[in-house]
């Protein structure tokens, strides 16, 4: 066959009569019949067949590569807000700064007065927030939702920990804080702050900071009795890897939930309740 088309282009116009005599009775002996655009189309089959099927999987592949895109939630209609992203899927905004440490005109330091309980206060306004209850599926997490069903309540770790060290700091003056209570309020509070000093324990070492603590040679240190003798003491002038907390404040603040609207949110009934404060369905 190759040597067949190979002859056929290449003959030239005096061999023409011979070529097509050649070619008929060649024709005839083989019983294949037909003329010249037959054979070439007969040879071009072979090649449309190639590019349909390298069309068809091309189609294939792309229609797989169009499902797994994921599908934006359906849950929320026009009438409510729409999800924000949760910081585990947008990223958070990270920056270079080192720790001030500042005791001394800290309103987060010292002892109990206006100052320090609203700088607490507000650092924890927005504790409490709104998810996606799709979100807290993903988890396999369960929560207290909206009446509408669409978002549960939820509190970022990071929030928790910093409610704990709130808790921590008013056990240090519990005779302003907790004047008054009872023994057993008070065994409860300090069930709770060992609660908080675990829970922070746990946070710490979870995600550590792996900056570099130094030390200096320094006298009249808290911790030795002569106070003229030189002792190392450790100085924190590394720079850390922070996240930047007004950027994930600022987004807390989007979706705070105040947990005092409680009529804001799905209340099971009481038969759904057992006898240890529980739902019996164990959500």
């Amino acid at each position: 066959m190759f040597y067949w088309e190979k002859r056929s282009v290449e003959h030239d116009p005096e061999s023409s009569e011979s070529g097509d005599r050649l070619l008929s009775d060649t024709s005839s002996n083989h019983s294949l019949g037909g003329d010249r655009p037959r054979r070439w189309t007969s040879v071009l089959w072979p090649g449309r067949y190639l590019h349909g099927a390298l069309i068809l999987l091309y189609t294939v592949v792309y229609l797989i590569l169009l499902s797994t895109i994921p599908k934006p939630s359906c849950s929320t209609s026009e009438t409510t807000r729409p999800h924000l992203p949760l910081p585990a899927r947008e990223g958070l905004q990270w920056e270079e700064r080192k720790f001030p440490t500042d005791i001394v005109d800290n309103p987060f330091t010292g002892n109990p007065r206006d100052e320090l309980d609203e700088a607490w206060h507000k650092l924890l306004e927005n504790d409490n927030i709104r998810v996606p209850k799709d979100y807290l599926d993903e988890r396999n997490l369960r929560s207290v939702y909206t009446k509408d069903g669409t978002e549960g309540i939820a509190s970022l770790s990071v929030f928790h920990s910093l409610h704990c060290l709130k808790k921590v700091k008013k056990m240090l003056f519990k005779e302003y804080y907790h004047a008054g209570k009872s023994g057993d309020a008070m065994a409860r509070e300090e069930k709770h702050v060992d609660h908080c000093v675990e829970y922070i324990r746990e946070s710490l070492m979870c995600q550590p900071d792996l900056s570099m603590v130094t030390f200096r040679w320094i006298n009249n240190t808290a911790q030795h009795e002569d106070k003229s003798a030189f002792y190392p003491t450790n100085f924190d002038v590394d720079m850390h890897r922070c996240a930047n907390w007004e950027h994930l404040d600022s987004w807390a603040g989007k979706r705070m939930f105040n947990l005092f609207e409680v009529d804001l949110l799905e209340r099971p009934e009481p038969s759904m309740w057992d006898g240890s404060n529980n739902l019996k369905n164990g959500t």
